[in-house]
């Protein structure tokens, strides 16, 4: 009884194995490995079309991946044995355990904020309605929303969208969150709200793998920080040694640019 329970304690929340991703003849992910803790913050860095959206699309399962295997608190996500039917029961299963934010907010331009954080969990999780409304109000609270209830998107800031996105993501109780570029196209003074709630839902304990190039934001609330290049992880260190003291000569070359 003890074996097991230290064995369910040394599970990672996630873990990629050998994982590689092609377009055709484009080679998007090349083979990569990793593990993430649960609580812990791992932030993805990187140039352009280095694999880091596509690692998090997979990981979701957005794309299929080419091969490699994927494993969230231990259960093989993309099984190949398992039939159509019972494989697109499975995948919506753990997409449940996902909350994954985009750069673009996706919000539903018809409905108030409130009716878009209550959505899914009435559809999908079959919540009472009373219930999901006081999880929403609640949520939008936590992200500094509440007295937008009633607002519809298109009357909010992109930085409110994107906190409303956030809310939205984690009205589906996930144990992992995603985010990808999530401050990308918004203007600069509101990328700080945002940044900001992210970093509470870290403080919460939050599993969370964030693509970005907020550095401050990654030395400041992430774990471990992966700089990717052409498909594959060329480094994996916490945020202190990688930003003073990178060990990969493309890694250096990466932050001297961006840091500048």
């Amino acid at each position: 009884m003890e074996s097991q329970a230290q064995s369910s304690t040394n599970t990672p929340m996630l873990k990629i194995d050998n994982l590689h991703k092609s377009f055709g003849k484009l080679a998007v992910l090349n083979g990569v490995n990793l593990e993430v803790e649960q609580s812990q913050v791992l932030v993805i860095i990187g140039p352009s079309g280095s694999g880091k959206s596509t690692l998090l699309r997979c990981v979701n399962h957005l794309e299929a991946p080419t091969d490699g295997e994927i494993y969230l608190e231990g259960q093989l996500i993309n099984d190949k044995n398992k039939n159509h039917q019972a494989f697109e029961k499975h995948i919506n299963h753990v997409r449940c355990k996902m909350g994954m934010v985009f750069q673009q907010f996706n919000l539903f331009p018809h409905m108030t904020v409130l009716e878009n954080v209550m959505e899914a969990p009435v559809h999908v999780l079959k919540k009472e309605k009373s219930i999901a409304r006081d999880i929403a109000r609640s949520l939008l609270d936590k992200v500094g929303l509440l007295e937008k209830t009633e607002a519809y998107p298109l009357m909010l800031s992109g930085g409110q969208q994107q906190r409303v996105a956030i809310a939205r993501a984690l009205a589906m109780e996930p144990n992992v969150m995603l985010f990808d570029e999530v401050t990308s196209a918004l203007d600069p003074e509101l990328v700080g709200d945002v940044l900001r709630v992210m970093e509470d839902l870290a403080r919460d304990g939050m599993t969370m793998l964030v693509v970005t190039h907020e550095m401050g934001f990654a030395e400041k609330v992430g774990d471990r920080v992966i700089f990717m290049a052409d498909g594959v992880v060329v480094e994996d260190a916490p945020p202190k040694e990688m930003f003073s003291n990178p060990k990969e000569i493309r890694t250096k070359q990466f932050l001297a640019e961006i840091l500048q």
